[in-house]
């Protein structure tokens, strides 16, 4: 049985949270286990993105990916995903969280062409923001990683949602487009401008999606890959390195406005847990091409 956290607030005291499985436009199934996250609060979560409040009426939601090699610890529990609400005011609401499941003891997966699961957010975009356009900062790509190739990669990321890139043969009507609109020198933070680089993470997170958004509107997105802490690559069979496009696939999928999954969904593009090497998550599964096509202006 899989399990997430739904809807909690959690601030500056130890908050009890309800995991459970949640079908996305299929049903749910409900686990009730205690999570622990003393240390989860809007300003410890803010600093590790680095990015400041968001102005008054607009809502910054916070998807971070920790790798499952290295899981974000809190309260005795590990968690290789977390996503959160942030307010104005700096109130904290925990939309979700994916354990970290040790090898042992893992689900087996469903297969990803039958597996119809996904899980919305609540924000999304209108058919007036179409195409998306974002932006990459070329000069923030780690050395001996290949500016030009990283942007590739993020090119063909994107391209995963918008072309519905998947190895099933059921396909949904997936209608949401981007368009690369070219270099920039901005960095991640709520400036009119959809953009993605590598840069400073805290909390040990491998990515970071960041959605501003207002009544349910989608204002803007960014994105992030950790520079500092972990090794990438462009290439395949870089088994010791986390791949540019699959991480980035995944992340985009939350800039779309679908949540993160834990197991038995461990071959969908939006199962919420990242290896060095890992390849899968940029072809989407049966599950993402139901959210993309849900969510889809």
């Amino acid at each position: 049985m899989g399990s997430v956290v739904r809807r909690v607030v959690a601030g500056a005291a130890a908050a009890t949270v309800a995991a459970g499985l949640t079908g996305g436009a299929g049903g749910a199934t409900a686990a009730e286990i205690p999570a622990v996250l003393p240390d989860l609060q809007a300003t410890g979560l803010l600093d590790a993105a680095a990015v400041a409040l968001p102005p008054e009426g607009v809502t910054l939601q916070l998807h971070a990916d920790f790798p499952a090699e290295a899981p974000l610890e809190s309260g005795g529990l590990a968690f290789t995903s977390v996503t959160a609400d942030v307010s104005p005011a700096g109130e904290l609401t925990m939309l979700s969280a994916t354990p970290a499941t040790p090898a042992e003891t893992s689900t087996p997966r469903l297969d990803e062409c039958t597996d119809p699961t996904f899980e919305p957010t609540g924000p999304r975009w209108y058919e007036g923001d179409l195409p998306v356009e974002w932006r990459f900062r070329r000069g923030s790509v780690p050395e001996g990683v290949g500016r030009f190739r990283s942007q590739y990669s993020l090119q063909a990321a994107h391209q995963v949602w918008s072309r519905a890139r998947t190895v099933c043969k059921a396909k949904d009507d997936v209608s949401m487009q981007f368009s690369f609109a070219g270099p920039t020198a901005r960095r991640v933070g709520y400036d009119g401008v959809n953009v993605a680089d590598f840069g400073p993470l805290g909390a040990g997170a491998l990515a970071m999606s960041y959605t501003w958004y207002q009544g349910g509107h989608i204002l803007e997105v960014d994105l992030r890959l950790n520079r500092h802490d972990y090794r990438w690559t462009n290439r395949p069979g870089g088994k010791n390195r986390y791949q540019v496009a699959n991480v980035a696939a995944h992340e985009i999928g939350h800039q779309l406005g679908l949540d993160d999954l834990a197991d038995p969904h461990g071959a969908l593009t939006m199962f919420g847990r990242i290896s060095r090497g890992e390849t899968s998550k940029t072809t989407l599964g049966r599950g993402d091409l139901r959210g993309a096509s849900a969510l889809s202006p």
